[in-house]
């Protein structure tokens, strides 16, 4: 599950961030926030600090959100209910601020387009099929007379 990283890459990846998700990545208030959410759940500061360091990759784009929980239980040793609860505490307290800026940085990534502009790109290859083949795209199941 784990992957490492040079301090190159992370800085690299820092640059790049919008300046909301710098200023979160080395938030004094943020990382409070992960310190009292983890230790109310009776986890001890090494823990504490992996979960922050998860907290910090999430924020860094590097870590998609959907997969925080598991994360968390694999790498801190927990059961899937408490890792489940961290994730959801750390959401509401610090990635919900951020859900704009987080979901446009994770579509660049993934290489993803608009819906609008998927639906534009479908709505192009139909008529280039239709320009291609005639009327319309071939259908295997149409009779032919």
């Amino acid at each position: 599950m784990e992957q490492e990283y040079t301090k190159e890459f992370f800085w690299k990846t820092y640059e790049k961030l919008p300046e909301d998700l710098k200023e979160a990545v080395f938030s004094e208030k943020n990382n409070k926030l992960v310190e009292k959410i983890c230790a109310d759940m009776g986890l001890d500061e090494e823990k504490i600090s992996i979960a922050a360091k998860y907290t910090g990759r999430v924020l860094m784009g590097l870590l998609p959100l959907k997969e925080f929980p598991i994360t968390l239980e694999l790498e801190l040793n927990v059961d899937e209910q408490t890792a489940n609860k961290i994730a959801r505490e750390l959401n509401l307290a610090i990635f919900k601020y951020l859900r704009v800026s987080l979901d446009k940085l994770h579509e660049e990534k993934e290489g993803n387009i608009p819906k609008e502009d998927a639906k534009i790109k479908k709505d192009d290859i139909i008529k280039k099929e239709k320009k291609e083949t005639g009327d319309s795209p071939k259908d295997p199941y149409r009779e032919t007379f």
